[in-house]
Parts: C-alpha cells; sequence; structure tokens
C-alpha cells in the first residue's frame, strides 16, 4: 500500500488523515474528493511520503493543534501546513510537494438519489455504518479489514471501498502504518504486538518495491511492515460518564449466581471496584507514582486453584453487560478457550458472544461478550470496558511485556481490568504489598475442603528409570493405591520426549490400565483429555501442558523430577491443584517425587499451606477442618 498525506476541514475543525491506495492503481483523489460533505475541504500533499513517516507526521499534527485554541478554518490549515513542513525538515527530509485543494460536490446533495461513485448516497452512509459497527475497537490489517468487509457486510468490494473512504474522510475510522516510528527514540515500532526489535528485508519489498521492516515477533497473524495499512475503528463506550446511581447492588441479585459465601465476598469487592472506576471514585493524587496509575484501574483476584474463578466472573460479565459495556476474557491457551465457550454461552443466552482463537470461525464476529487467545488481544484497540485476564501468570502473557501492554491497549481509556491468578508473579505481589493494587485473596474451593499438601516420595530422575526400565517400589504403590481409590491420576514429566516412553513403561507395570500419553506435540490432545475426563483412560502421562485450565473430577497428581528448573513455585502449585477439585471426592492426592528437595518445592507447599491456614482463621472451611489457633 502507499497513501497520501491530506487535512480535511470544514468550519473550525480540520484533521490530518491518510489516504490509502494500492500500488498497482494510481491515487484516484477524485474518489475522495467524492466523500466529501458540504463545506467541506480535502487539501492532498502530492509529493510520495512513506507511509511511516506519513504516520508519525498525522498524530503529531493532530496532537499539536489539539492544543490551540479554535480558529478560522483557513488559519488552521495554514497551521497544519506549517507544522507539517517543519516536522518534514525536522527529518532531514526538504518540502518538495505542494498542497492541492479539493472542494466539496455538490452532486451528493442533487437528489435522494445521489450517487458516489457509482453509490447510492443511502445505501453508502447505511453501508459505513455497518462497517464503522464491525471495526469498533478492532486494529486489523488493510486485508483482514477486506475480509471481514466481504463475509460479513451485503456489498461488493467496490461499495466497501467506497464506504470505506467515506468512512476515514468523517473520522469513524483511522488509518495508520502497520510499523510505527517513535521519534523520540527515533525506533521503529510494530502497532500490534510493539516489538522494537524488527527485520530489515534484504530483498525488495513485493508492496512497495523498497527494503522495508517487518515484525517477526507476530508474523503469525500476517505480516506487518513499514508499508501495511492498519484500519483502526472506534468504540464509543457508553459506561464511559455514567452519572446515575449504577451500583452492583441495584442492578444485580448476587443470590442467584449460587456462590459460596467465600465466592460472593470476592465477587463483591471485584464489583465495588469496578463500579468505583466507572463512577470516578477511585482516582489517585496528582503525587501518585506512574506505577501506581498503571494499577489504579485493576484489580486482582488470587483465588486457590479450584475456587471456582469462572463462576465468580459470572456477576461481573452481567454487570457491565447490562449497562451496555463490552467484555473481554482473555486467556492463555486455546484449549481453555474451547473450554469456557460452551458455559458461557449457556450462562449469558441473550449475549452475543465470539469465541476468537488462531483457526476460529468466528474472528470477525462483533461480541458484546469477546472471549480469546492472549494473541488475539493484537487485533483490538480501546475496545472493552472490562478486561478479564485469566491465569495472570501463564505462559505466553507472564513474562511478556508485549502482551502486557496489548492487554493494557485493548481496554478503553476509562476501562477495568480484572487479573486472575492462583499464583501471581512476583511483581504483582511487590505491587499488591505496596498497596498500589487493589485486590482480595479466596483462600478456599468452593467444596470448602483444604487444598491437598503435597506428600514427598524420593525418586530417581525420570531419565534414570527410563534407561534402567524401572520404576520405584514406593512409587508404583502409591498409584495402586491411587487406582483402588479409583482415583484419575495425572502424572506430570518436564520433557516431551519422555511421556510415551515413560507411559510404556507404565503400562508394563499395570498392564490391565489404559494409560496414555499427550503433549503440546500431540494432535489427539483434546481427545485424550476428553477420554481421561470421561475415565476410558485412567492414567495420564503429560506435560505442563496440562497444568491449569482443566478440571478432571476425582484426580489425584505425580510431579516427576519434581526439583527440575523447568518446575517453579507458581507451576507445582498449578499442578499440584488439579487434585481434589470436585465436591465428590475433595481430598486427591499429591505427589512431589524428586530425588531432592528443593526451593520450590518447599515454596509451595509452604503456599498451599498457608491458603488452607487463611481460610481456617476466615472460617470458610467446613466445620471437621477448623481448629483454633
Amino acid at each position: 500500500m502507499y497513501c497520501k498525506l491530506a487535512i480535511i476541514s470544514s468550519q473550525h475543525r480540520a484533521r490530518a488523515v491518510l489516504l490509502p491506495y494500492e500500488k498497482r492503481n494510481e491515487f484516484q483523489v477524485e474518489q475522495w474528493q467524492a466523500c466529501l460533505r458540504e463545506e467541506e475541504l480535502l487539501e492532498v500533499y502530492d509529493a510520495p511520503i512513506a507511509l511511516y513517516l506519513a504516520d508519525w507526521l498525522a498524530r503529531y499534527v493532530e496532537v499539536t493543534v489539539r492544543q490551540q485554541p479554535l480558529i478560522q478554518t483557513g488559519h488552521l490549515s495554514k497551521r497544519y501546513k506549517t507544522v507539517l513542513a517543519q516536522q518534514l525538515t525536522s527529518f532531514g527530509i526538504s518540502p518538495a510537494g505542494r498542497w492541492v485543494a479539493y472542494e466539496y460536490r455538490s452532486i451528493m446533495s442533487a437528489s435522494p438519489n445521489s450517487m458516489v461513485m457509482g453509490v447510492e448516497l443511502e445505501a453508502l452512509e447505511a453501508l459505513q455504518d455497518d462497517i464503522a459497527f464491525l471495526l469498533q475497537g478492532r486494529k486489523l490489517l488493510y486485508d483482514e479489514w477486506l475480509s471481514l468487509g466481504s463475509q460479513q457486510a451485503s456489498a461488493d468490494m467496490e461499495q466497501l471501498h467506497t464506504a470505506f473512504r467515506y468512512a476515514v474522510l468523517h473520522g469513524l475510522i483511522k488509518v495508520r502504518s502497520a510499523i510505527q516510528l517513535t521519534k523520540q527514540s527515533g525506533k521503529l515500532r510494530c502497532l500490534r504486538c510493539y516489538e522494537t526489535e524488527l527485520v530489515h528485508n534484504e530483498h525488495e519489498c513485493p508492496y512497495c518495491g523498497e527494503h522495508c521492516y517487518y515484525c517477526r515477533t507476530c508474523l503469525q497473524m500476517g505480516r506487518a511492515r513499514t508499508c501495511s495499512v492498519v484500519i483502526m475503528g472506534r468504540y464509543r463506550s457508553p459506561v464511559a460518564n455514567i452519572h446515575t446511581d449504577c451500583s452492583p447492588s441495584r442492578i444485580l441479585n448476587l443470590d442467584t449466581f449460587g456462590l459460596s459465601d467465600a465466592q460472593q465476598m470476592a465477587t463483591t469487592k471485584a464489583l465495588t471496584f469496578v463500579h468505583q472506576c466507572l463512577t470516578h471514585r477511585n482516582k489517585l493524587p496528582r503525587s501518585s507514582s506512574s506505577s501506581a496509575y498503571k494499577f489504579a484501574r485493576q484489580f486482582l483476584l488470587w483465588a486457590v486453584t479450584g475456587a471456582g474463578k469462572t463462576e465468580m466472573i459470572f456477576p461481573l460479565v452481567a454487570y457491565m453487560t447490562k449497562l451496555g459495556g463490552r467484555v473481554l476474557l482473555a486467556t492463555p491457551r486455546r484449549d481453555v478457550v474451547l473450554e469456557l465457550s460452551p458455559r458461557l454461552r449457556k450462562a449469558f443466552p441473550e449475549l452475543l458472544i465470539a469465541t476468537l482463537y488462531g483457526g476460529s470461525e468466528e474472528r470477525w464476529q462483533h461480541g458484546q461478550l469477546v472471549i480469546a487467545t492472549t494473541h488475539q488481544l493484537m487485533r483490538f484497540h480501546h475496545a472493552f470496558d472490562l478486561v478479564i485476564i485469566d491465569e495472570l501468570d501463564a505462559f505466553p502473557y507472564h513474562g511478556d511485556e508485549r502482551l502486557y501492554r496489548v492487554a493494557e491497549q485493548c481496554s478503553t481509556q476509562k476501562g477495568v481490568r480484572l487479573l486472575l491468578s492462583a499464583t501471581p508473579p512476583a511483581y504483582v505481589q511487590r505491587e499488591l504489598n505496596k498497596g498500589r493494587l487493589a485486590y482480595v485473596k479466596l483462600p478456599v474451593r468452593y467444596h470448602r475442603h483444604p487444598l491437598p499438601v503435597p506428600i514427598r516420595i524420593k525418586t530417581p530422575l525420570i531419565a534414570d528409570q527410563l534407561n534402567k526400565r524401572t520404576i520405584p517400589s514406593a512409587l508404583i504403590q502409591a498409584i495402586h493405591s491411587s487406582l483402588q481409590e479409583d482415583a484419575q491420576v495425572f502424572i506430570f514429566l518436564q520433557r516431551i520426549v519422555h511421556t510415551e516412553a515413560y507411559a510404556s513403561l507404565l503400562r508394563a507395570k499395570f498392564p490391565h490400565v489404559s494409560i496414555q500419553a499427550t503433549s503440546s506435540q500431540d494432535t489427539l490432545r483434546s481427545e485424550k483429555v476428553t477420554a481421561f475426563r470421561n475415565r476410558d483412560i485412567r492414567i495420564l502421562v503429560t506435560t505442563t501442558i496440562l497444568e491449569r485450565g482443566v478440571t478432571v473430577p476425582r484426580s489425584h497428581v505425580y510431579i516427576c523430577d519434581a526439583e527440575a528448573q523447568l518446575f517453579d513455585e507458581a507451576s507445582l502449585v498449578q499442578m499440584a491443584g488439579r487434585a481434589g477439585r470436585s465436591g465428590d471426592a475433595p481430598n486427591g492426592a499429591v505427589y512431589f517425587l524428586s530425588q531432592q528437595w528443593n526451593e520450590a518445592q518447599r515454596k509451595a507447599v509452604k503456599q498451599i499451606k498457608s491458603m488452607n491456614e487463611l481460610a481456617n482463621d476466615l472460617g470458610y472451611l467446613l466445620p471437621q477442618y477448623r481448629t483454633k489457633r
């Protein structure tokens, strides 16, 4: 794509806009001129400017002019041109082009049947509104927007292009460069994933004919280049400035959600925080640090594994959507998205719900509630009033600042982010301890039984067991005991290459038991998990791919090589959390199988015990478990 830098102005208003056109076609200004309204003036800079640079200039001018008092249109347009010329010079570019003015064409108002580039004006405005609706809050490459428009709008390509131009000129959607220039740092940055380490194309780009830059980090979502156009739609939040009494108690009856006392306590605190954000009652003083502002509109729900976090977010989804807002539920893995989707559709049959992941057939659907994998957030910008980040500590979200920024940008400027985790990362806990992050801690599962505390069995490393073709007698005895208790047995390994080999070794020891292995490389993983949940498989050898987001009733958990560097405190707690989740078998066993007892294992056991103690102190455990301290 190429683009022209332009200024569209009317009385007391002016905007810098980018007018894109395809390389194989010459720029036809008449197509844009035909979409002007009465008294509008379009001024186009006729010299070529690189897309990423034109994007920066347009953004700079918008900020600069917003700081100026309202002046007459002619003076305002002149101010735009002066600023643009100054900035081109600052980049070492001598302004060689000239501004050519194009006026409104009166044919558009001649009669109800006026045509704009072969499209009836009335149909054009309706199509423009459809496009603005489909694009609201989205951030799409040009080809992606064409795919959305052709699938969702009842129009041919020529009509789509005309409506697109109409929407761009009138501010309903924005045209941006997929690669941004940040003048302060002098670096290029991907607008989609915010990566700054870009790749310089060794060969001439087929789209612009130059050696442009592209982003390799988000390449699987389409190539973002310095010559790629991104289309951004505007979402006008209906809850941005609520002045009426919209307290949760007036809108919701929490008793209808069937929450336990502990769940209701945690949900009430989260709802109160959301309400305070919506009514601007949680403002920070000007002296607050930038970090404090960063966390000011975020709330952490720290709930143990199996606490019923999904059920607790139902009231939050209901509250925000009843106010007219949009909700995003982002989770790290496709498996979890597919598991959550039917539960939320059943709970909210009245809502438009879209499920987004790689290959999803619903990727262009509009949703009041969107359930998505974390990477899909790159296609949104200021689109949601409530963003719920599930499994905050999980890969790929944890440790990737770019995805954190993506999640931040998905929220409207006055939106709220709810963070869910059983094992919050250290940096989040530091902010919590400094009082910068609002939170609630839920230390008990919905069935009110304590968390199973891991038992250690000293065993050789898995590699040694496989080499010697032996399994320690203590481990065999423990698995026999689990099977006699009618349990489903998870066996977690650290290495994919060991899963099938260890399953084969187990089959030799337990010949009458159905045993399977799975991992991230297993194309039948979903089918095996379903069979395991249905008890067609009794022992499942797996990796950390199933450490979270999977609930299998009557589970016992065995973590092999528990001292491995891959298994940190959070990972051990998550894997242990697969046991004892169901109310009919709440006391599932957890075993740490290791040669050495290390710090991660000690911390994991300490965290589990501390949650049980807190649940006891708060009176959340069933009476038979309570002790006086």
